[in-house]
């Protein structure tokens, strides 16, 4: 009996525990519908308030950012073909010279004579040559003896004075343009000295046909000296290869130059130029014509226009860009060479692009979204991105012209939301 009631109870204990639990079950369920429709219609009652704008037309350009340094149209080395002394110097910094313009004089007193020289060695030959065509009288055979000793005394004079400047040279105690000299008057007057040798034997032995070809031959040769001669004389005064403005000055008068040493330098800015340097990506972007925004540092208040004029051929292996040049068209100040510069070439243009703003995109994870406006409600449309200027971006896919879309406020909206509009854009 006592186990029959036993039963009985825990039995009984069970099914109240039992409704209690379920009676739980109910009351959370209750709770959590009732939270489930507080929600949704406190959802329902939102309205988000956004700014909105139309997608519209218009034209989008796209820009390669690029940086550089401003070039001159051409800088040239001046330098002088002969050793000589800067006789004057007539430029300085900063002046402005045209291509043919005197830049420096040197001593030409020496070459003045050397030419001298020259030219009478010539005049001799080709009097000797004339003899020797036309046949000799007396007269003629006494003056070739006389040219022969004359001859003969001059080179003695010249050599004994060359072996002494040679010696003198040795002991560093004569300049080298001394010495030089020198040895050009005895190499003069061994020539001549020759040549009346010759020229003597040609009038009295009478001239055959090779001895005509050899006076020939040394009236060419003393022509080529002479030319030599006026040669060297003209490059006394050093001038300018091309116009421009004169820069780094090295020599002072009295000074002595050397052949191939830099004395001073021309800069063509008539024309100036950013020399940039492009990517391997993106040198199929790179045309001849492309018009260019231009910043200067040195510059900060101005605008410059540019173009690409050329583009190189090779690609550099160390920092892997190609070169191209900008020039700049018509500066309105005078910019100087070797300053920074920053350019945005113009590489695309979209002239009936649709176009919105930057603002309106939402990006999340699986896409870039714009909110579209349908009878006040805000629609998620996933979008794809053309060209993007500045704050402007161009759309390639998921829109239409003249739909309203939201530009400020998306970042708190979901697909569904109701919305007010505070502003449309213009």
């Amino acid at each position: 009996m006592k186990i029959k009631k036993r039963t009985f109870f825990f039995i009984f204990l069970f099914i109240i525990i039992i409704g209690l639990l379920a009676f739980r079950i109910v009351d959370r369920l209750n709770v959590k519908q009732q939270e489930e429709v507080r929600k949704s219609q406190i959802e329902e009652e939102i309205i988000v308030p956004v700014r909105t704008a139309l997608v519209e037309k218009g034209e989008v350009n796209s820009f390669l950012k690029v940086t550089g340094v401003v070039e001159a149209n051409e800088t040239v080395r001046v330098t002088s073909e002969i050793m000589g002394q800067a006789k004057e110097v007539k430029v300085k910094d900063g002046e402005g010279v045209n291509k043919g313009d005197i830049l420096i004089v040197l001593g030409d007193e020496q070459i003045k004579i050397q030419v001298a020289q020259a030219q009478a060695t010539l005049d001799s030959i080709q009097a000797s040559y004339d003899k020797v065509k036309s046949g000799a009288r007396p007269q003629e055979i006494k003056q070739a003896e006389s040219a022969v000793l004359q001859a003969k005394i001059n080179r003695d004079s010249a050599e004994e004075n060359y072996l002494r400047m040679k010696k003198l040279s040795s002991e560093k105690a004569i300049s080298e343009q001394q010495y030089e000299q020198a040895k050009n008057q005895y190499e003069i007057a061994d020539v001549q000295y020759q040549s009346a040798q010759e020229s003597y034997g040609l009038v009295i032995e009478g001239a055959g046909e090779e001895d005509i070809k050899s006076v020939e031959a040394q009236v060419r040769q003393a022509k080529a000296a002479l030319d030599m001669a006026k040669y060297q004389l003209k490059k006394t005064q050093i001038t300018a290869p091309i116009s421009g403005k004169v820069t780094s000055v090295t020599v002072s008068s009295g000074e002595m130059v050397s052949p191939s040493i830099p004395l001073l330098s021309i800069i063509d800015v008539s024309r100036i130029f950013v020399k940039v340097g492009i990517s391997e990506k993106d040198i199929s972007k790179i045309k001849e014509g492309q018009k260019v925004n231009l910043e200067i540092d040195a510059f900060p208040e101005e605008r410059f226009q540019g173009e690409v004029v050329s583009r190189g051929v090779a690609v550099d292996q160390i920092s892997k860009t190609l070169e191209v040049k900008i020039e700049i068209l018509q500066p309105e100040v005078q910019i100087p060479v070797g300053v920074f510069a920053r350019g945005d070439i113009l590489v695309k243009t979209n002239q009936d692009a649709l176009i919105i703003s930057s603002s309106a995109l939402t990006r999340k994870k699986d896409g870039i979204y714009v909110y579209v406006i349908e009878e006040g409600i805000a629609r998620q449309k996933e979008v794809v991105l053309g060209i993007i200027q500045d704050e402007r971006v161009e759309i390639l896919e998921g829109l239409s012209e003249e739909e309203e879309i939201v530009v400020l406020g998306n970042q708190e909206l979901e697909d569904g939301v109701k919305v007010t509009v505070l502003e449309k854009e213009e």
